[in-house]
């Protein structure tokens, strides 16, 4: 059972309390579109470019300004925003993304050659090739890594829900599904107490791996 985050550092991180922190007008916080998107002010580390000598914050600490964020921009926004996880197991998450990312290529299918290849030069597609390889590999080495700090299951469902997007919900119906006890055709977003009941655990086993390897790259650095 996930234990709760003290509530001193409940909600540390970019979404701890702005004060007065400089930075630009925001949008009022709530939601917007039908609830498809909740604006929540934070702060986030301010650009150093255009800055003026005197803003230079204290020495070993970083300029802040303050930010209008989207909290449901997905699970490791909305889970950070609510507490239930650390700022360091956020920014774990995070790291967790940019690498599955960078393999599976979501954002920079372009960049690697998938699309307009007639513009690119052989040379061009050869180094795009070597940069999806290097990513696969990194990618290997992290879900390895991965394992062995949290087992298998905690890193499975991390990279579910990190890398490919899932809801928790999402995760229990198809493991229902893997194991014969829901329908082929039945909708991936199940409900029922069942369904619930997995879904809670599999949120729990989410967060605890979260935190187990931010706790972990903290203490022997991360594995890429």
């Amino acid at each position: 059972m996930t234990k709760p985050l003290p509530k001193a550092t409940q909600f540390f991180g970019r979404y701890a309390p702005i004060g007065g922190l400089r930075g630009p007008e925001l949008p009022r916080e709530g939601a917007r579109a039908g609830g498809k998107i909740r604006i929540v002010h934070g702060h986030e580390i301010a650009p150093s470019i255009g800055r003026d000598v005197d803003d230079e914050p204290a020495p070993g600490r970083k300029r802040r300004q303050r930010v209008a964020i989207n909290a449901l921009t997905d699970v490791l926004e909305y889970e950070h925003q609510r507490g239930r996880i650390s700022a360091e197991a956020y920014a774990a998450g995070r790291y967790v993304d940019r690498l599955l990312e960078a393999a599976s290529g979501r954002r920079t299918g372009q960049e690697f050659g998938e699309r307009n290849r007639a513009a690119l030069s052989p040379f061009s597609l050869q180094q795009a090739l070597a940069l999806r390889i290097d990513a696969a590999r990194d990618a290997a080495r992290l879900r390895e890594a991965m394992a062995r700090e949290v087992g298998a299951e905690s890193a499975r469902i991390v990279a579910l829900v990190v890398g490919d997007g899932l809801s928790f919900r999402a995760i229990a119906r198809l493991d229902r599904r893997a194991s014969g006890k829901a329908r082929e055709g039945a909708p991936v977003e199940g409900r029922g107490r069942d369904c619930e009941r997995a879904a809670r655990r599999i949120g729990g086993l989410f967060r605890e791996g979260l935190e187990a390897l931010a706790a972990a790259w903290e203490k022997q650095g991360r594995p890429v």
